[in-house]
């Protein structure tokens, strides 16, 4: 009896479980990258912040994180198949150790960035996501030049992160 049950129920139910996705995807909007496509561009990004040099650090992690693990080719905007704009539109500290009342310790940094992929030959969106973002600690330090350092090692890893997220959410879908 309960043979029968299995096979009449339970394995029919197990296929349908197997066979349909749980509807789970990463963030983000879009079909990701065509079929066949080789060429990809990064530009640099739009800064909107006050902080000098981001332009270049996003779009160097997205670079190196493509050039890394592909599996396109990076060109020319002319000759590229889809480009990559990005903008980072703001940058936050908050202080999050203190010593005292008027000594910071740790500061938490938060960047987020807007990022598109745009076929190059229809302008259709690709993918996209209008509010990544990503954070990263960085201690204080009585040294102004240390602390600078820090807080650049910070914007590093935070671009790194955000790269490596972008790279994946995109080939998601491929």
């Amino acid at each position: 009896m309960a043979g029968r049950w299995l096979v009449r129920i339970g394995l029919p139910l197990l296929m349908c479980l197997c066979f349909t996705g749980c509807g789970y995807h990463f963030a983000g909007e879009g079909s990701g990258p065509k079929p066949g496509m080789q060429k990809i561009a990064i530009p640099l990004f739009e800064n909107k912040t006050s902080e000098a040099e981001l332009e270049t650090l996003f779009a160097s992690a997205l670079r190196h994180q493509f050039l890394l693990r592909g599996p396109f080719q990076i060109v020319s905007s002319k000759e590229a198949e889809a480009v990559f704009r990005g903008r980072v539109i703001r940058i936050e500290t908050l202080d999050i150790a203190h010593r005292g009342v008027d000594s910071t310790l740790e500061t938490r940094l938060l960047i987020s960035v807007d990022v598109r992929c745009i076929d190059t030959k229809s302008g259709a969106v690709l993918w996209q996501d209008n509010n990544m973002v990503q954070y990263g600690n960085y201690l204080q330090d009585a040294s102004a030049i240390t602390a600078y350092e820090n807080r650049r090692r910070a914007e590093a890893i935070i671009a790194r992160k955000i790269a490596e997220r972008i790279h994946d959410r995109f080939l998601s879908n491929f």
